[in-house]
Order: structure tokens, then C-alpha cells, then sequence
């Protein structure tokens, strides 16, 4: 098909196809211009014409799957005979050359080679453009795109097919469009302290994340980075620990002495406090919301029908100058149509309660919950900037409490196995020597602790699960790296392939013991 295809290139999709857990399909696949599938057992699948036939004959080949595998497979498969076209990209990481992935575009529908060995059967023909990309040149994020367990995926995040395909033509990522390429820290710090202070070097928190190879803004992330800024003489503008990912930042120099030409312009409150280590104390930090205004000199149907228009309960009203005169909601509305026929905006606002940007997070949760809301200042102290609901303080606490409460779960089922199936010497055996005196049953081993218990293939074999073995340890390793990251609190979600593995864990432990 060539690397433009047929197809609008806005239309073609990504996806992640792996040549076999260890590699084992990679060599045919490069070598004779596929991307094979496993599940041979489920014979010629173009006879299955919608979902529910492929679950039925997924369910009729592997009796012994639980429902929810089944799901999985369906999906996957599913994926790989209909959704994927002709001209739709493909990448396969390589176990048989490590650190390299190949890259290539969809040049034929499905077929069924009965006459093939197994595993060979399930394939797609694949024009493979690039055959051996270094890891290296894929950004962080993408790179957990194509972290996936699963042999078939779609990788839909952060613009993935857009930059697949540069990387097919030109061999590297650019990332996310307006973004910048990320190097090294070392690269970036050396660039922003050469810069004129009119000129600074400015880039989005994502972006400035990646250059030391992370995603999300934890406690030790933060502070190796405001240590390595610090020792520049750098900081930025506005602090890098607050707003979203996607804001930008610009890295400024902050002054060698007083009076040079070094010293950082300007305010010095819009800026990253560098010299300080992180507070234990957790603060608003980057909750509140983007604050919508009206201006003073608005009329109060113009702040109603925005009200109405963006399902607001309330309103600033701040001026262009960044002038606050309070907040306009429903309540005051109709206290001021009680008073006169015909309102203002002025008789319509109130008074509410403003916070620092920095104010102590649990100080404010009875009061949020009481008031329905708080206002924040921004870092100057005077511009109000952002607003805190408590609807918006269930859904990101919501969010923030969804992966501990899976991950404990998935715990307490790795428990109850262990509990069941191993000897206090079998849990002894998996924690150092100056620590096997306290271990007397499952509850006093540690997640971690659970991956070496199992990795053991006699102790596996004791559980008696139906599950791949290596596939199981690998995402156990997975969950537990999240789970230590979860212990160092951020804002900043989770990313969609570490829930991915949370989920997955947890749907093959209730898959191999479906208890409640």
C-alpha cells in the first residue's frame, strides 16, 4: 500500500499488536509482512459476524474462562478481524530486539491459515516501514501507551496516530502537537540559564516533566526538580507544582547578587519557591478550577443566561483589571428579585469567602462543604483566580480514592489466597531475615512481598489458577510500582495504562476465585 494508503490520513487509527508474550511471532511477522495473533484455537474467527457470535465461540473453545476473560478476548479480537482497516498504523514492541519497536501500516483484512503451525494463524498482512525505532525516541507518555499488556490495543491518547505516523517517516516522536521535543534535563537547564531574561525558555509542565522522564507531578518528582533548578539558579513562572499539565511555564534565572543583570525581573510571587523543600502539609494546590467571570459592568441577565449556559450555581464578578466584587449565585438572585422588580448585578452579588492558592487542603473541606464553595487567590495574593466546589471536591477525591480502594481489594484477595494455600514458612521465606520473626500470617506481608511470594513456580502451582504465569507476575509488578507511586499524594491522575493494570490484576483475581 506504500506509506500514505488510501485513507484520510485524519481517519487512520494506531494500534498495538505484540508478536507473542516472548517474542516468538516477531521474526515471521517482520520477515513476511504481518502482525499475528495468537488464539489458534478458536479456529477461522471471519465466521463470527458480530460480537456476540465471537463471545460465543471464545466461550465454546475455552469453556474453562471466566466471563470476564472471555470479555477481554473478545475485545481484542475483535479489534483485530473488523475495527482495525486497511491503512490504520501499526506498532509491535520487540522481545527479540530489546530497546527497539517496529512501526508499520495495515495492507490487508483479516485472515485464517488453518494449514499454519499454531500461533501463526490469526494474521494480518502489514507493510513494515520501520523495523527497528529505538525506544529511545519515543516521549514518555506514548511510551506508556505502548506499555499495554493486552496483544491488542488501541492507542488513542495524547494524538498517538498523528505521531506514529511522524515517527514512521521521520523516525522520531514530536510528541504532542505545540509541544516541544524533550531532551534531557540536563540539556533543558543548560538552555534556560544561556537565555536572556527577556527570552526565556518556556514550555507546558507535561513537556518539562518528560525531560526527567515522568508523567505526574509526585513528592520526590517535585522535589529532584526544584533541587536541579535550585542549583542552576532557575525557577519558573508561574510555579510548575500548580495549575494543569498542559499550562505553560517559562524557566527563569533568579538573581546572582543583587543588582545584576541576572537577577529575575519583575514579581518574585509568580514564581517557583525553590529554595524551600516541599511542605508535609497538603496544600489547594492545583484543585481549584479556572475561574469564569463577569465583569462589574455587566447586567445580571447576561451573568444569568451564562449561568444557565455553562450550569454554573455561581459566578464571579471581576473586573478586567482583576478587580473582585464577589459572587453572584442563585441564591443571591433571588433574595434581589425579592427586594426590587428589576434587579442589578450589584444587588445580586455577595460576598464570599477567598483563599490563598496555598491554603492548607483539609482546613477547607468543612467549609466548602457548608458554603458550597470557596474562591482562590492566586500566588500574587490578589488576583482571585480559581474557584472550588463541593461537587468538584467529591469528583476529584472520587477519582483521587478509586485506584487505592481497586489496589486494596486486589490485596485483600492476594491475601485470602495466601491465607488458604501457603504455610508461615512459605510467607517467611519471601521478606528478609530481620523481618521473618514478625510474619506469622498473610496480613503481615506487604504488596510487594506478594510478587516474590508468587514469582516462586512451585508456590504458584499451589494456587492451582488457570492463569499465565508470566503474564500474572507482570502485572503484579505493575500494580505494585502504582500502588508505591499512589503513596507519594498528587493531583494528578493516574495514567489510562496504569488503570489498566489495576483493573486487569483485579479482574483476574475475581476471574480465578470468583468469591465476593
Amino acid at each position: 500500500m506504500g506509506l500514505s494508503g488510501h485513507r484520510n490520513e485524519g481517519s487512520v487509527r494506531a494500534w498495538l499488536i505484540r508478536g507473542g508474550r516472548d517474542g516468538e511471532r516477531e521474526v515471521r511477522a517482520l520477515s513476511e509482512g504481518l502482525a499475528i495473533a495468537g488464539w489458534a484455537e478458536a479456529g477461522d474467527l471471519s465466521r463470527c459476524r458480530t460480537w456476540g457470535e465471537l463471545t460465543e465461540a471464545l466461550q465454546r473453545t475455552y469453556p474453562e474462562a471466566g466471563r470476564n476473560l472471555i470479555g477481554n478476548w473478545t475485545g481484542q479480537l475483535w479489534k483485530f478481524t473488523t475495527e482495525i482497516q486497511e491503512g490504520d498504523l501499526v506498532v509491535m514492541p520487540l522481545k527479540t530486539n530489546q530497546g527497539f519497536l517496529a512501526v508499520g501500516r495495515v495492507a490487508g483484512p483479516y485472515e485464517y491459515r488453518g494449514d499454519e503451525l499454531e500461533d501463526f494463524r490469526q494474521v494480518r498482512r502489514v507493510d513494515w516501514i520501520r523495523p527497528d525505532v529505538p525506544w529511545t525516541v519515543i516521549r514518555p507518555d506514548l511510551r506508556a501507551s505502548l506499555g499495554s499488556l493486552l496483544t491488542v490495543c488501541g492507542l488513542t491518547r495524547n494524538d498517538a496516530a498523528r505521531r506514529i505516523a511522524h515517527l514512521a517517516v521521520q523516525g522520531n516522536d514530536p510528541g504532542i502537537a505545540g509541544e516541544e521535543q524533550a531532551t534531557s534535563a540536563e540539556e533543558l537547564l543548560e538552555d534556560a540559564a544561556s537565555r536572556e531574561p527577556s527570552n526565556p525558555r518556556t514550555l507546558t509542565i507535561r513537556s518539562l516533566l518528560e525531560h526527567w522522564g515522568w508523567e505526574r507531578r509526585t513528592a520526590p518528582v517535585i522535589s529532584i526538580i526544584k533541587k536541579d533548578l535550585a542549583a542552576q539558579g532557575l525557577t519558573t513562572r508561574p510555579p510548575f507544582t500548580e495549575g494543569f499539565v498542559g499550562d505553560v511555564v517559562a524557566l527563569v534565572r533568579l538573581g546572582a547578587e543583587p543588582g545584576t543583570d541576572t537577577e529575575t525581573e519583575g514579581d518574585t510571587a509568580d514564581t517557583e519557591d525553590v529554595s524551600e523543600p516541599d511542605p508535609m502539609t497538603l496544600r489547594l494546590g492545583r484543585l481549584p478550577a479556572r475561574l469564569v467571570s463577569v465583569p462589574s459592568t455587566a447586567d445580571l441577565t447576561f451573568a444569568k443566561t451564562l449561568m444557565v449556559m455553562r450550569q454554573f450555581s455561581q459566578i464571579a464578578v471581576v473586573d478586567e483589571d482583576g478587580t473582585y466584587h464577589g459572587v453572584v449565585s442563585w441564591e443571591s438572585i433571588g433574595r434581589a428579585h425579592i427586594a426590587s422588580d428589576d434587579p442589578s448585578l450589584e444587588s445580586a452579588t455577595a460576598s464570599a469567602l477567598v483563599v490563598d492558592h496555598d491554603a492548607p487542603l483539609l482546613d477547607q473541606i468543612s467549609v466548602i462543604y457548608d458554603r458550597g464553595f470557596i474562591l482562590v487567590r492566586d500566588s500574587d495574593r490578589f488576583r482571585v483566580t480559581g474557584i472550588l466546589t463541593a461537587s468538584d471536591l467529591t469528583r476529584q477525591f472520587g477519582t483521587l480514592a478509586r485506584p487505592f480502594v481497586l489496589i486494596e481489594e486486589a490485596e485483600n484477595r492476594l491475601r485470602r489466597a495466601a491465607e488458604e494455600v501457603f504455610t508461615v514458612d512459605d510467607l517467611k521465606d519471601v521478606v528478609a531475615n530481620h523481618q521473618k520473626a514478625r510474619v506469622t500470617r498473610a496480613a503481615d506481608l506487604t504488596f510487594g512481598n506478594y510478587v516474590y511470594l508468587l514469582q516462586n513456580e512451585d508456590r504458584w502451582a499451589k494456587l492451582g489458577w488457570k492463569l499465565d504465569h508470566d503474564q500474572f507476575i507482570e502485572l503484579l509488578t505493575t500494580v505494585r510500582n502504582t500502588r508505591n507511586e499512589l503513596m507519594h499524594f498528587t493531583e494528578d491522575p493516574l495514567a489510562d495504562e496504569q488503570y489498566a493494570a489495576v483493573e486487569g490484576l483485579l479482574e483476574l483475581l475475581r476471574t480465578a476465585d470468583p468469591r465476593p
